[in-house]
């Protein structure tokens, strides 16, 4: 299994995963807002929302072995997951695409890119991904559904043709009902992808692949 061997990138993730790991009130203070209306982003803006170390190593070590250099993740949030993307680039010589429509999130993601050295990598683009990635280049191989759920079939749709044949699509939380649109296209369209559940603790995750 390949393992990041930059102690300036385990030590900003180690930073961050100690600071998640702190944040369960602050993670049911903001889901008790959607209990009497639909959850907002803006209410989960103080929430780290992140991937474990073991999603986080397990995306490493799949990107390295597969050699993705066109990487572009929706949902950076504090930007834990982007790390490990970006240690992957680094390896692999590729690069980074990743969106947050909060711009308080932005902020700090950008300066845990600089404290992990991989600020040249990692291009975060603020806004609506919906519009953020519409002009991504031809020929991702590899993409991360990581952010607001409702919005993973309309961004798989408006980034599907721009997939190289191969590509890996890695869904978190794909057991939430918001999820299942996404998971029912792609499990309905078994000529353009092949498809698995890899994890099904902490709402579970789905591993893709898009066949061309």
């Amino acid at each position: 299994m390949h393992t990041i061997a930059n102690p300036q990138i385990q030590h900003t993730l180690n930073s961050l995963h100690r600071e998640a790991s702190g944040q369960g009130f602050t993670i049911l203070k903001g889901l008790s807002k959607g209990i009497f209306r639909k959850l907002r982003p803006e209410d989960m803006k103080d929430a780290y929302i992140a991937i474990t170390r073991d999603q986080g190593e397990f995306l490493f070590d799949l990107l390295v072995q597969n050699q993705c250099q066109h990487i572009v993740e929706f949902g950076t949030s504090f930007g834990i997951s982007t790390l490990y993307l970006g240690a992957a680039a680094a390896v692999n010589n590729g690069r980074v695409i990743t969106t947050e429509l909060l711009p308080d999130k932005c902020q700090v993601a950008r300066e845990n890119f600089e404290e992990a050295g991989l600020s040249d990598i990692i291009e975060l683009r603020e806004g609506d991904a919906m519009e953020t990635l519409q002009n991504v280049a031809s020929g991702i191989d590899f993409l991360l559904m990581d952010g607001w759920n409702d919005l993973y079939l309309p961004l798989l749709k408006l980034l599907e043709p721009k997939l190289a044949p191969g590509a890996l699509i890695y869904t978190d939380n794909a057991a939430f009902a918001s999820a299942r649109p996404f998971l029912d296209y792609i499990k309905s369209n078994p000529k353009k992808y092949q498809t698995e559940r890899i994890k099904d603790s902490k709402g579970g995750s789905e591993l893709s692949r898009f066949l061309g």
